[in-house]
């Protein structure tokens, strides 16, 4: 299965319906905090849970997951700004644990989860060596392309250039008869 065989188009709805019932209310919290940082239009579904990817860079989502919820963060620029607040919740690169930690509320770690994906809806994501060359391929030849389309002359000036030529030649023929004769 190729990676975007994996998305499809994002319904709260359904899925609020893939989420287990005990965990389907923080699963609505955290598509609100996801909706309320990007335009409905950019969220989808992609291997059963709601992320954004814009221009093949990986922004924000979150999972269910059997540990408990877990939210991403793959903007550079946000965890470089909110590292410090991030960090007790961060495993691996990108991945906030959606649990609370010292006392702390739930509201208080959906609180931070929801500055994150604010703060990473004003930058972009990460993105895999393979679909940077893959972007960065299309984008050359698409400037190719575009390069070569503003060079080619119209079909209309094209013609009046032949035109031209044509009425060129039959001058200079029609002088060069005139002479000989």
């Amino acid at each position: 299965m190729k990676p975007t065989e994996k998305f499809a188009p994002y319904r709260k709805s359904a899925f609020l319906a893939t989420v287990a019932e005990a965990d389907r209310t923080l699963a609505n919290r955290l598509c609100a905090l996801l909706e309320a940082a990007f335009d409905v239009k950019d969220i989808a579904i992609y291997s059963g849970f709601p992320i954004v990817v814009r221009d093949m860079e990986w922004i924000a989502g979150f999972a269910m997951r059997k540990s408990g919820p877990v939210a991403y963060c793959c903007s550079p620029a946000t965890l470089a700004a909110m590292g410090s607040e991030l960090k007790p919740y961060m495993s691996g690169k990108s991945c906030i644990a959606v649990k609370p930690r010292k006392g702390e509320s739930i509201d208080e770690v959906l609180a931070l989860v929801g500055r994150a994906f604010q703060q990473a809806s004003k930058s972009g994501g990460m993105i895999s060596k393979t679909d940077l060359r893959k972007r960065d391929r299309a984008r050359a030849e698409a400037a190719t392309r575009t390069t070569v389309e503003k060079k080619k002359p119209s079909k209309q000036v094209a013609s009046k250039k032949t035109a031209l030529k044509k009425t060129a030649l039959k001058k200079s023929a029609s002088k060069v008869r005139g002479r000989k004769n």
